[in-house]
């Protein structure tokens, strides 16, 4: 085997191990989050809900399949809170979101993937101050 060859088997090692690395660092953090028990609110999201540590979370207007909608969040820390977007009965990928800070309100704008097979029934698990609330809603 030539300098050059080994050289470059010792470079594709370390990619591969590379990988592996970033792999299992990636699925640690996912399993830790998911571990986390979240606590689910029954309420009108767009007459605002209540939470249970204080503050309040209201959509700007309905949430319309395909459409950007606004979600806004008050008296809360100033801890950035980040909302995870699924579906109930299907897998619609990776929709997470980060809040800005508008002075002492947060807000987010957020566009959900349309659902082929018709579904409107999601989820937000809102991650807010080291505790996750889950609100069901519909969009239309």
């Amino acid at each position: 085997m030539t300098a050059k060859r080994k050289k470059l088997l010792l470079l594709a090692l370390a990619l591969l191990a590379l990988g592996a690395i970033k792999f299992a660092l990636i699925r640690h953090y996912l399993q830790q989050e998911k571990t986390a028990q979240a606590e689910v609110l029954q309420c009108d999201v767009l007459a605002g809900c209540a939470l249970p540590s204080g503050g309040m979370v209201k959509f700007r207007q309905p949430p319309l399949a395909g459409q950007p909608f606004v979600i806004d969040i008050s008296g809360v820390g100033k801890a950035e809170p980040k909302a995870e977007f699924s579906m109930v009965s299907m897998d619609m990928g990776f929709n997470r979101y980060s809040f800005v800070s508008e002075g002492q309100n947060w807000s987010a704008n957020v566009h959900l993937p349309v659902c082929v097979s018709g579904s409107k029934d999601w989820q937000m698990t809102l991650l807010l101050d080291g505790r996750r609330y889950t609100l069901p809603f519909a969009v239309r």
